[in-house]
């Protein structure tokens, strides 16, 4: 199967192996890809994506060809780091392609892939339910329970379900409760969390959604809890990259999959597939090396665990030392007085 995508030059990606994060020519690898007409993507089906971690990034110069913002020119951006793994290993530490690209983006195609398949699962239960009872709707909403799909059941509630997808350019929160007596105007969207493992909702105090505010005003505004404020948007599950074709239709890969490949940085060094790329390997890598306001996990244990090692070592070292001056002390008999030391 053949798929067209706009990507970005040969001679571009040749030179972005020793970029520097924080370029403007780093970031535009995150917005494109290598250019080609026509490239075959069916190897896609083989493989799953997986969300691995969000990073936070302080970058500097302008956005949009306009100065960035009154912080000395400098503004944050967060970016999801992504995997593709084969469909058969996907999971934990799976070994696949790696790859970079921005969080509203990533998380905006994972929000509607979702709910694609949610409305896709809720039809095929509804279609299979066999309904004898005059009640349909509570026959449909026991074949729900039973597939364990509760999202499915429509419910009496007039209040309008929550739309993450309207926060995630950092929206405006509408106060519903009166005013907070500062005149204060808040606004939700995005973010990650402190050690990069979750994409939340939080409360900011700026229209960029960078500065953060008081949790608690959501509730006040509108006298439920923020979703997603501890909750993941984003599940830590493998999604297939597969989209079943209907009747003798061949599989088609899903627009998630597909998308979020278009508009990544790759780093293909561990993928057994035709002409991977891997210029973007340095890029992702060093990503780190820019984050704000968290350290990684595995960084963290592996200093604890190198700290355990030198001080085991040391203590070690001494009892041993001890043991062999111990040792190698002798031991006289005073001839004056029998059994005595010297």
């Amino acid at each position: 199967m053949m798929f067209s995508f706009t990507l970005i030059s040969a001679a571009l990606l040749g030179s972005v192996t020793s970029m520097k994060v924080d370029s403007s020519l780093g970031r535009e690898l995150l917005s494109r890809s290598r250019n080609l007409d026509e490239v075959d993507y069916s190897w896609m089906l083989d493989y799953n994506i997986k969300f691995a971690r969000c990073h936070t990034v302080t970058q500097y110069g302008a956005v949009d060809g306009e100065d960035a913002n009154e912080n000395g020119g400098t503004w944050k951006e967060t970016l999801v780091k992504y995997k593709l793994c084969p469909a058969d290993e996907c999971g934990y530490g799976c070994s696949g392609g790696e790859y970079l690209m921005d969080m509203k983006d990533f998380v905006d195609l994972y929000t509607e892939n979702k709910l694609t398949a949610d409305e896709l699962a809720c039809e095929t239960t509804r279609e299979n339910c066999v309904c004898n009872d005059d009640d349909e709707d509570a026959c449909q909403n026991t074949c729900f329970e039973a597939a364990e799909q509760d999202y499915c059941i429509e419910t009496d509630d007039d209040g309008e379900a929550f739309n993450v997808q309207e926060y995630l350019e950092c929206a405006v929160l509408e106060n519903q409760n009166g005013d907070d007596g500062n005149g204060d105007v808040y606004y939700v969207g995005p973010t990650c969390s402190e050690n990069g493992q979750r994409v939340n909702l939080a409360v900011f105090m700026d229209e960029f959604c960078t500065e953060l505010g008081p949790s608690a005003i959501y509730a006040t505004y509108t006298g439920e809890t923020l979703p997603y404020a501890e909750e993941s948007i984003v599940a830590e599950n493998c999604v297939s990259c597969t989209v079943s074709g209907d009747d003798d239709a061949a599989d088609e890969v899903s627009g998630f999959c597909g998308d979020s490949y278009l508009a990544a940085a790759k780093c293909e060094a561990n993928m057994d597939i035709y002409n991977p790329i891997t210029a973007g390997c340095d890029y992702i890598h060093s990503i780190y090396l820019r984050e704000d306001g968290y350290t990684p996990v595995g960084h963290t244990w592996t200093l604890i665990a190198a700290w355990v090692f030198l001080s085991t070592t040391c203590i070690l070292a001494v009892v041993a030392g001890k043991m062999h001056q111990d040792a190698g002390k002798k031991i006289l008999l005073n001839p004056n007085n029998a059994g005595a030391v010297v």
